[in-house]
């Protein structure tokens, strides 16, 4: 390894090509955050060498810029080939560089200043007599990934070159225009801008420096780019995934797939949505690392956690043994899976389960599920299994609120025996493994430890409100029946829908209790408020307007705006199959403690066959 200080002309002058290799993240820099910044540190130190050829005591000593550090590693030159080298870091600053030199030879020769354009050319082109007639890329200084070359060769095109530009919003093509823009407007600005021009180009050749790390052969690129990405170059552990992946390929004699794996299997995860953000937890993280991270969690059948995601997957890849170019095939099926996923019609209980974890920010059953959709030889009734079982263990222990601690360990472990089971079983499998977990972390909520917590007194303060709205909404969905009017099952992740009290929270004024009533009868009031057969749904708008009226207004409002089942088969008619002389008139009349137990045990019964908890029961749910 050399490293030394270099002036930027020492980087393009000679007949060389710097190659971005495969594995590097395509161009993203932008206009606030670096093109602006370059350009006024440039515009400075030319002003600066312009200053000094009028001045008669020019300094002897002049000051240079510092344009960042480099690290390029020689690369094996084939016969009749230009030399080259990768460039391990420094991509985004070294293609910048390069478009904004060829803006300023297109410049140049907007003013006639032909030999001015020449010297720009010499910094953004190899000489043509070096260049072999085989190889006619070879004249390019910098040569770019695949999925940013159309735009990078519009980029630096010459200025007579009149090629259609190939996609107006890449971030290359709007740099070109930018920097063409800002370096007409200089040069116009002043009093001979063809001097000013040459000023510029002496200034980018003499007065701009770098930091050039080269490496020989021996050198791993890989611990250098790790050790740049430890040091707090911006990286996602899915950078140095990549890189890793790509680099591996040439070690197991892979290469020549290399551009093709790039563009038809690893491009788009370069790209939205997959680089954009998400929320687990508290914590923001891109979607390609969650994605790498369950992918792992399934390969390796251990939990991954994305802080130690790169340095787990290096191991993996090291003590597996499989190849790179398998490896990148198999991670963009998966990526492919995940977004199918997301599109499945909420009338698929998975697409119900996941929605329901979205909406309580649950994603530890993720690499489960994703294992048995990216498995084609597990059926889809399977899926189906799986989902019913995996949502019943949640939700059941969600509304008996008992903890989720272990559940990064637990659903490794159901993802094991999915894993280890005949695909054809794997839905039974998952289920199984739920109903044999013995710890008190793990348990399945039996029936009666379900029914307990539906019918206690407080379940709108033990539950948290996520949880107790998505089961609201699950239970609502159950409820439609194939007499209800054809509507979509609900999504509880985008619903617009609150909890409603029927008997309001402060119920003292418009649903007084008789005066003189016992202690035992205002604790009855009391305990009433909170339990499951006093919960409803409303929208946002209508929650307002009921707020802590009286039965007969909120009854009115109810029949007029409410479409739910929820509220329209139990709270506004007698719920079927009561016991009891009841119709509509008669179980409308009021809104009490007796209506509210009734309707408690209603909906648990319903709660029960929505959330069921064997195998076989979620299989016919």
């Amino acid at each position: 390894m050399q490293a030394g200080d270099v002036k930027l002309g020492a980087v393009f002058a000679n007949d060389h090509q710097n190659v971005i290799p495969i594995f590097q993240r395509p161009y993203v820099w932008d206009q606030e955050a670096n093109w602006l910044p370059l350009w006024k540190d440039i515009r400075t130190a030319a002003e600066e060498f312009e200053a000094e050829q009028h001045s008669p005591s020019s300094q002897e000593d002049p000051r240079t810029y510092f344009l960042g550090a480099v690290v390029l590693q020689q690369r094996r030159r084939p016969p009749r080939r230009l030399a080259s080298s990768h460039i391990i870091d420094g991509q985004q600053r070294l293609t910048t560089l390069q478009v904004l030199l060829a803006a300023a030879r297109s410049v140049a020769h907007a003013f006639a200043a032909d030999s001015v354009a020449g010297r720009f050319a010499s910094l953004v082109e190899n000489r043509p007599e070096t260049v072999h007639e085989d190889f006619p890329d070879d004249r390019y200084k910098v040569w770019p990934l695949p999925q940013d070359r159309n735009a990078f060769l519009w980029a630096v095109r010459a200025p007579t070159d009149e090629r259609p530009l190939p996609k107006p919003a890449h971030r290359l093509a709007r740099a070109r225009e930018w920097f063409e823009q800002e370096i007409a407007e200089w040069a116009e600005a002043g009093t001979a801008p063809t001097q000013r021009l040459d000023d510029l180009y002496y200034t980018l050749l003499e007065r701009m420096q770098l930091v050039e790390i080269v490496l020989d052969a021996r050198d791993d690129p890989q611990v250098i780019f790790e050790a740049l990405n430890h040091r707090g170059v911006r990286l996602d552990a899915a950078d140095l995934v990549k890189n890793l992946l790509f680099q591996t390929l040439d070690i197991q004699g892979q290469h020549t797939q290399a551009e093709g794996l790039l563009m038809e299997s690893w491009l788009p995860l370069d790209d939205l949505p997959w680089r954009g953000d998400v929320t687990t937890g508290r914590i923001k993280r891109a979607l390609i690392d969650l994605l790498l991270s369950y992918w792992l969690t399934i390969h390796g059948r251990r939990e991954i956690l994305i802080e130690h995601l790169f340095v787990d997957f290096k191991k993996w890849l090291a003590e597996s043994g499989a190849l790179a170019a398998d490896t990148i095939r198999d991670i963009r099926h998966y990526a492919d899976t995940y977004q199918a996923m997301h599109k499945l019609p909420m009338t698929d209980p998975t697409a119900q389960l996941l929605d329901r974890m979205q909406a309580t920010s649950t994603a530890t059953p993720w690499p489960v599920l994703l294992y048995l959709h990216a498995t084609e030889a597990v059926p889809l009734d399977q899926r189906h299994i799986a989902a019913h079982a995996i949502d019943s263990f949640l939700m059941r222990r969600a509304i008996c609120a008992m903890t989720t601690k272990d559940y990064n360990r637990l659903f490794v472990q159901v993802l094991a025996d999915a894993q280890a089971s005949d695909p054809a079983q794997a839905g039974n499998a998952v289920a199984q493994s739920l109903l044999g977990q013995t710890a008190d972390a793990r348990l399945w909520p039996s029936d009666g430890d379900f029914i307990t917590a539906l019918t206690g007194d407080d379940i709108y303060n033990r539950c948290y409100r996520a949880r107790l709205r998505a089961f609201l909404i699950g239970l609502e969905n159950h409820l439609r029946t194939s007499k209800t009017e054809p509507t979509s099952p609900l999504a509880c992740s985008k619903s617009t829908l609150n909890i409603e009290h029927v008997l309001p929270q402060k119920w003292e004024t418009h649903w007084p209790l008789d005066a003189g009533v016992d202690d035992d009868r205002l604790q009855q009031r009391i305990n009433a408020v909170h339990r499951l057969g006093n919960l409803t749904l409303t929208t946002t708008k209508l929650n307002p307007s009921l707020s802590n009226k009286g039965w007969s207004h909120k009854k009115d409002s109810l029949r007029s705006h409410s479409l739910l089942r929820l509220t329209a088969a139990s709270i506004l008619t007698a719920p079927e199959g009561l016991d009891g002389p009841w119709d509509t008139d008669t179980w409308t009349e009021e809104w009490n403690e007796d209506r509210i137990t009734l309707r408690t045990m209603w909906l648990a019964k319903a709660a029960l066959s929505a959330w069921p908890r064997t195998a076989s029961d979620a299989q016919q749910a």
